[in-house]
């Protein structure tokens, strides 16, 4: 295994930031380029259209669950080992769901995917090894707008691959993209961590370490608001395709553009809370976003009572997507200022309690599927208005 690099200013070359902002995206390109693709995919193995959404919720539950084995792994065992295990592990599952001959190999194979997918949580890990105050701000700036094109970007590329081949050939991209992040780890990326922390792959780190964060309400609040907000966002990605192809008849292959709409709002909103932030406290704008949010879930219920046409429809749902882009930032930072000495567990911990919950906003709305568009409002109504109840049972431990 290679040893810490000397010269920490080469993670930040062009390329290395390229990389790194690419397997950060890795977990968003994985979901956001199947999503036209999930009606498409039910057909062809002739079940129901609306058990494509399992593609995606079986991916956030094992995601979920595999989160924090990447962190603890790479703490205890090194960056660079933990990386190329996962990629080789990533890049496999993706030749598995490329090549599966029934849906349930397929949904094996995804579920394989999110246990596998520990690369964005690692390559956070290794800007915390290299840089730290605006040095590392700067980084993950880049890292977050690398982010940002790729949830753009994939679900357009992954219905441009369904108009020029099908299906099969969004899994032989993500088989592909695995095999060269595979190839520049083992061949350029050197070892980051200067101090291995083997204690902290135990079960009785992990049990001591989530009693101590799960009793500080600064911490519980913010992490449960923003994983309920989550839920809500899920929907649009789990049924999302399939409903606007049965109600609205767009074509899986168009459904990329309808997407990259969302996304952008996604954007907006994360920009908006990032302005505010130079004038306004952290929690009292984490307060606001999520206060958004519940407004965002009472328009939801017109939207479930009504029948609105494709723009009003994605306008609502464009409008929830702008306040999640905003609570989500804000509620990370804010649940991470009581962590301590732990920001790495804190932070796995509360993303495997959103992608958990995301898991569950995805059943849901797959359940509530009954060929018409009401799905993903109700379920963005459900989730958005749990979020604002758990800020205002719990408002005092936000301090506004």
């Amino acid at each position: 295994m290679a040893e810490p690099s000397e010269d920490k200013h080469a993670f930040q070359r062009g390329d290395a930031l390229i990389f790194f902002g690419g397997i950060t995206a890795l977990t968003a390109i994985s979901i956001d380029i199947i999503l036209p693709a999930t009606g498409v995919i039910a057909r062809s193995f002739g079940v129901k259209e609306s058990l494509g959404a399992m593609l995606v919720g079986s991916y956030f539950l094992a995601y979920a669950a595999g989160m924090m084995l990447w962190g603890l792994f790479s703490d205890a065992f090194g960056r660079r080992l933990a990386l190329i295990l996962s990629l080789i592990s990533f890049t496999a599952s993706s030749l598995l769901c490329a090549l599966a001959p029934s849906f349930e190999v397929l949904i094996a194979g995804r579920i394989l995917q999110g246990l596998t997918g520990g690369a964005p949580v690692i390559a956070r890990a290794m800007v915390r090894d290299v840089s730290s105050g605006n040095e590392a701000a700067r980084i993950l700036t880049v890292l977050t707008a690398i982010l940002t094109v790729a949830t753009l970007i994939a679900p357009v590329l992954g219905s441009g691959l369904l108009v020029l081949f099908e299906w099969r050939a969004i899994f032989w991209a993500l088989t592909l993209l695995g095999l060269i992040f595979l190839a520049y780890t083992i061949f350029v990326i050197e070892e980051t961590m200067t101090e291995r922390r083997p204690d902290r792959f135990t079960w009785s780190f992990v049990a001591a370490s989530s009693r101590q964060l799960f009793a500080l309400p600064a911490y519980v609040v913010p992490v449960v608001a923003s994983s309920f907000a989550f839920a809500g966002y899920a929907a649009i990605l789990s049924v999302g395709a399939v409903l606007t192809e049965n109600v609205y008849h767009v074509s899986p292959q168009a459904f990329g553009s309808l997407f990259a709409l969302a996304a952008l709002a996604n954007t907006c909103g994360a920009l908006s809370a990032r302005q505010m932030l130079k004038t306004v406290p952290l929690a009292r704008i984490t307060s606001l976003s999520v206060m958004l949010l519940g407004l965002a879930a009472l328009v939801s219920v017109v939207s479930a009572l009504t029948t609105p046409t494709l723009p009003l429809f994605w306008g609502v749902v464009c409008l929830y997507v702008f306040c999640f882009g905003m609570v989500y930032p804000t509620s990370v930072a804010l649940a991470l200022e009581p962590a301590g000495e732990m920001p790495g567990f804190a932070t796995s911990l509360m993303s495997t309690i959103q992608t958990a919950m995301g898991a569950g906003g995805a059943a849901l709305a797959t359940v509530l599927f009954d060929g018409s568009h009401r799905a993903i409002p109700i379920t963005m109504a459900i989730f958005g208005l749990l979020s604002v109840g758990t800020l205002l049972l719990k408002r005092r431990a936000l301090q506004v």
